[in-house]
């Protein structure tokens, strides 16, 4: 099978790994150009390229796929399959009708819930108990393909987005694996989803990360567990914006606390008054500073005892 692979994150990593070494090694890597990055803007290599330098597979990295001479490329090399993971780019018919069996994706969600482009923080944000990764064909609409298969996982109730989405990404390469080997066979088969019941899952800004403690504390914890690593959950304590990157939930045994305010702050955490129970932060970094422990951030700050998150 003569496959092209699609993709630019690093979460298309361990698919682009999985099919090299499971007997489906593309015969291209297609992905996104070299691009600045950091304070400094200075260039950095794509990771997908990297990875297909790793394993010796020959790669592109076209500004436009639908580029009529990157498209001409693609058909002299006759390709039976696209695969595409975490690429970035909405493909358009001109491309999605070049390959013979068209285009698989792995999407990180149990479509057709979480469609679009946060399917694993929202996930996560909602409360979920499980996910998984989808393997469907790609359509012109937005995540929306007929299904040929999916894979569920639990998430940890500890669980954040980062730790989360490392995990799906192995999962798609296991995905894609059994994908492949079905359409080798002549035994896949796949399902329309039912459109009913599509959620949608846009992109998550950083503004979405800011914590309103007037809210239970179980769903800050789901925002902060959400928003880690990215965008970070922010917060302000005076003029000073905070990210908190780790806490855990307490019963509110008095219940009289104004949100945001501090009950306590030392070693074990720093327990903030919200609409409902407390939020015990355990690990917190000051806008441009470093990820630190709550007993590190009580040692080196001075925190008034009408101290108030906001």
């Amino acid at each position: 099978m003569r496959i092209v692979f699609f993709g630019s994150s690093d979460f298309a990593i361990p698919s682009l790994k999985a099919l090299a070494e499971g007997g489906f090694a593309p015969v291209l890597v297609v992905t996104k150009p070299d691009a600045p990055r950091g304070r400094g803007r200075k260039i950095y290599d794509s990771d997908v390229k990297l990875a297909a330098q790793e394993v010796g597979l020959p790669f592109a990295q076209p500004a436009d796929p639908h580029d009529p001479a990157f498209l001409q490329q693609l058909k002299d090399l006759k390709p039976d399959l696209g695969v595409v993971v975490s690429y970035g780019v909405i493909l358009q018919p001109d491309l999605l009708g070049l390959p013979k069996q068209g285009m698989i994706n792995a999407h990180a969600s149990l479509l057709p819930r979480y469609r679009g482009a946060a399917p694993i923080q929202r996930a996560i944000r909602d409360g979920e108990k499980e996910t998984g990764v989808t393997i469907m064909r790609i359509a012109e609409q937005l995540d929306a393909g007929d299904v040929m298969l999916k894979k569920a996982t639990l998430i940890d109730p500890r669980e954040n987005s980062g730790a989360l989405r490392t995990r799906l990404a192995a999962l798609s390469g296991a995905a894609l694996l059994e994908a492949l080997a079905l359409l080798k066979e002549g035994k896949a088969r796949f399902t329309p989803q039912d459109h009913a019941k599509a959620t949608y899952a846009p992109k998550v800004e950083k503004e979405h990360g800011v914590i309103d403690w007037k809210l239970p504390a179980v769903e800050v914890d789901r925002l902060v567990r959400a928003m880690t690593p990215k965008p970070g959950a922010q917060t302000r304590l005076g003029n000073k914006r905070f990210i908190v990157m780790e806490g855990s939930v307490e019963q509110d045994l008095y219940g009289m606390g104004i949100p945001g305010g501090l009950q306590s702050s030392g070693e074990e955490g720093i327990r903030v008054c919200t609409g409902k129970d407390l939020y015990r932060i355990t690990r917190i970094k000051p806008d441009n500073g470093r990820n630190m422990t709550a007993g590190e951030f009580v040692r080196g700050h001075h925190i008034a005892p009408d101290a108030r998150f906001g």
